[in-house]
């Protein structure tokens, strides 16, 4: 047994608990699961079902279980009260993104936390995926130089399976679900806040309905710029999120998803032909420079989870060690923030300084 092995309860036992949270736990030898609960969930109907214990509320789930972390996979709405009830039983937090709905609750949360020593850590989960990790650890090497310009672009195929349950009737869809990790990734590669935020969310189809076309701009200091398009109009083929990093000396090229490929032609500046094989099952990095490339890192099918755990892994050494985890609430308040201030800009119809918004 494991002296250091901590216990985690998990509150929400729906999609993102059954694809992403419930494998990720099984990949960490140091951490037991220790029951779960979900209101829509009777506990003498989910025998069976579940591996874990089902408890008929988040109180006696904390009595019985006493938990060193409760993880948070509800709606947004929850999670505020959800991670205040875990806080003063003297749990450390893992929360679903995005943290709180809004950035008073966050720093209310920030504040207990600090109050009862216990971390909160939420899940943006892509800082951890190693073809982001691989991408980041080339900035500011002499290979690729310093980074200019981030270019983002997700073309989504929307349809009833992706738009079942609460998600889908969401009007803030797009950019609170899935944005906020692209946001968040934005900060993470260049190592700094934006100086101000632009976003435009037309909705020609459905003037009340999901922001599915987020068109946002990300000015950082020195004229570096990102730029973010997250399409769901489309009826076209779907690329979950494909990256381009330039920097001073060389670009980066990250894809999001599986791929089997071989390919063969002629390249269009020395017109000498070519030919590559490939197999990146959950994503894959390529560092280009002009027409020539290699590949510096590929994900597992399992995406997700594998990025999750790696994350959570973080979160139970920094409580062994006393050290400050990744994706801290004190940290990612600032990825709320700019989510948030990307529908103000929507709204207002104009940029948003960043500095005036968030602090």
């Amino acid at each position: 047994m494991n002296s250091n092995r901590k216990k985690i309860a998990l509150v929400g036992l729906g999609a993102a608990a059954k694809n992403i949270h419930l494998p990720a736990y099984k990949k960490l030898a140091d951490l037991e699961l220790v029951g779960g609960h979900d209101p829509a969930i009777e506990p003498t109907s989910a025998v069976g079902e579940f591996s874990f214990p089902i408890f008929p509320d988040v109180k006696t789930l904390l009595e019985k279980t006493n938990p060193d972390i409760l993880a948070i996979a509800s709606p947004t709405q929850f999670h505020f009260a959800l991670a205040q009830q875990g806080l003063l039983h003297g749990c450390h937090i893992f929360c679903e993104k995005p943290f709180t709905t809004t950035l008073d609750e966050a720093r209310q949360l920030i504040d207990l936390a600090e109050k009862q020593q216990r971390w909160i850590v939420v899940n943006n989960e892509f800082r951890f995926m190693n073809i982001y990790e691989a991408a980041k650890g080339k900035i500011g090497s002499p290979e690729f130089g310093d980074l200019l310009f981030i270019n983002a672009q997700q073309n989504f195929y929307v349809n009833e399976k992706t738009e079942a349950g609460w998600r889908g009737n969401d009007p803030q869809r797009t950019c609170k679900e899935f944005g906020i990790h692209v946001l968040d990734l934005c900060r993470y590669f260049f190592g700094e806040e934006p100086v101000q935020i632009s976003a435009r969310m037309p909705k020609p189809s459905n003037p009340t309905g999901p922001d599915y076309l987020n068109l946002i701009q990300l000015d950082f200091p020195e004229g570096r710029t990102a730029q973010i398009t997250l399409d769901r109009l489309t009826r076209g083929r779907h690329r979950y999120l494909d990256l381009r990093l330039d920097g001073t000396e060389a670009s980066i090229e990250t894809e999001f998803g599986g791929n089997v490929q071989f390919t063969a032609g002629i390249r269009g500046g020395d017109r000498k032909p070519f030919v590559g094989f490939d197999i990146s099952l959950g994503g894959r990095a390529l560092q280009y420079n002009a027409e020539k490339s290699r590949k510096i890192a590929s994900d597992p099918l399992d995406i997700f989870a594998h990025a999750t755990s790696k994350l959570l892994k973080n979160l139970i050494n920094a409580i062994d060690n006393g050290t400050v985890p990744a994706c801290s609430a004190q940290d990612n308040i600032k990825t709320l923030a700019l989510m948030l201030a990307a529908y103000a800009s929507n709204d207002r119809g104009e940029p948003v300084p960043f500095a005036q918004h968030w602090t």
